[in-house]
């Protein structure tokens, strides 16, 4: 029994025809055929039954299939692990995880640079809200999380490291159409109670929530989502209001959130709409010159387009 046998029954498995297989495998019916049959022969088991109208998985060869793909994926993960040893210096990952709608800047600049710097780097880059990053960068699980914070929320990042960006002001996103984009002077509680809301996954957008029900009572909540067209269909298609950070609109993919299509209403007079975005580390995590780098010119690029 070899590895090849292994993967030619893997990928027969797929088929319902021999030959189909054997031309994903680039080798004749007949050698297929050969190989399939040796393996069946010394593991005594029938894997597949054949005939006219094509071939498919016996009973039996399900059960075994499930460890022979056991077998396959530790034959690959091993050899990455040998690659990564031998050579740690050419194969890294850089992991990373930023809060709703900023990921331009981040998948921007590992691209730019991927020929000459990053061709042997795995960017492992997602969006998560802000708790689960603070105990992403707690538990050393990533490199570095790109986060938004308020002045009154600085005690949940205590023991870790903050490196600040840029400020941003926190604002009310809406349809031109809705009624609150004319309301004269600043927006009042009783026109916040009468708005359908749609909610990003985002800690400090529920604290604030949380706050104008306090002030205006119950308030109907209506979508939650993480991305930002989905956000935009629903304001411009339902008439939601959605708090959104302008720095992180101006980020947004093809600026979705904040363009021709959506207004912006401050609330600056009712709640503290002043934050900052920036990156939380772990002052006992050693992140890679790589990844060192890579974060650098994430924030030149930031503090430059945020300006």
């Amino acid at each position: 029994m070899n590895f090849e046998q292994l993967l030619y029954a893997e990928v027969l498995s797929h088929h319902s025809s021999m030959q189909t297989a054997a031309d994903v495998l680039h080798i004749s019916k007949s050698g297929l055929s050969i190989a399939v049959s040796q393996l069946e022969e010394e593991l005594g088991v029938k894997l597949f039954s054949r005939t006219s109208r094509g071939t498919k998985v016996t009973p039996e060869g399900q059960q075994m299939l499930a460890s022979i793909s056991e077998i396959l994926r530790s034959k690959n993960a091993l050899e990455k692990t040998a690659m990564y040893v031998s050579n740690p210096q050419s194969h890294q990952r850089i992991r990373i995880s930023y809060m709703n709608t900023m990921l331009k800047p981040f998948i921007n600049n590992f691209i730019d640079e991927y020929e000459t710097r990053y061709s042997n780097t795995l960017l492992d880059i997602t969006c998560h809200e802000f708790t689960s990053i603070i105990q992403q960068v707690r538990d050393q699980e990533i490199d570095a999380g790109f986060i938004a914070i308020s002045d009154a929320n600085f005690d949940t990042i205590k023991s870790l490291n903050f490196t600040p960006i840029c400020h941003s002001k926190l604002v009310l996103i809406c349809s031109p159409e809705n009624l609150i984009c004319q309301s004269q002077g600043k927006v009042t509680l009783e026109e916040l109670q009468s708005q359908r809301f749609s909610l990003f996954n985002d800690k400090f957008h529920d604290l604030i929530f949380e706050r104008l029900q306090f002030l205006c009572g119950p308030l109907s909540l209506v979508l939650r989502v993480d991305d930002s067209w989905a956000m935009t269909e629903a304001i411009t298609k339902l008439n939601t209001v959605s708090f959104g950070r302008i720095v992180q609109g101006v980020f947004s993919r093809d600026n979705e959130i904040m363009n021709s299509k959506t207004e912006v209403v401050d609330i600056g007079h009712i709640i503290d709409d002043n934050f900052i975005l920036g990156w939380l580390t772990n002052p006992n995590y050693k992140i890679s010159d790589k990844a060192d780098h890579l974060l650098k010119c994430i924030s030149k690029n930031i503090k430059r387009d945020a300006r």
